[in-house]
C-alpha cells in the first residue's frame, strides 16, 4: 500500500477539525496555484556556475517569481546578471548561436 492513501489536503482536514461541511468543498472552489518548479538541466547548470555559489538559492526564487521578481531591485539584479551570462554564452559559442538561429527561423 502506498504511505499517501490516506492523504488529505490541509484544507480537508482543517473542515474536518471544524466540522465544517458546507458546500464550499475543494471541487467547488476555483483554486489554482501556480507551482513553478525549475527544469534538473536548469538547476544543473546554476549549480555549475551559471549563479554564484552563495546566490543559488536566491537566484532559484527569482526564477520560480516569475514577473514578481522583476518588482523586486535584488532578484532583478540576479534575472539581468544570468540573461547577460546567457547571452556571453550564445555569443561566444558559434554552434550554439547557429542552433539557435535556425530555431527562431522554424518558428519553434
Amino acid at each position: 500500500m502506498s504511505k499517501f492513501k490516506y492523504y488529505k489536503s490541509e484544507g480537508a482536514v482543517i473542515r474536518d477539525i471544524m466540522h465544517f461541511n458546507d458546500e464550499e468543498d475543494e471541487e467547488n472552489i476555483n483554486i489554482t496555484e501556480d507551482k513553478v518548479t525549475l527544469s534538473p538541466k536548469l538547476v544543473q547548470l546554476l549549480r555549475m556556475g551559471l549563479a554564484d555559489k552563495g546566490e543559488l538559492q536566491t537566484v532559484k526564487r527569482a526564477l520560480k517569481s516569475g514577473e514578481k521578481a522583476l518588482n523586486n531591485p535584488i532578484l532583478r539584479k540576479h534575472l539581468l546578471e544570468l540573461l547577460n551570462k546567457l547571452v556571453d554564452a550564445i555569443e561566444d559559442d558559434s554552434q550554439i548561436w547557429v542552433r539557435l538561429r535556425k530555431r527562431l527561423t522554424k518558428g519553434e
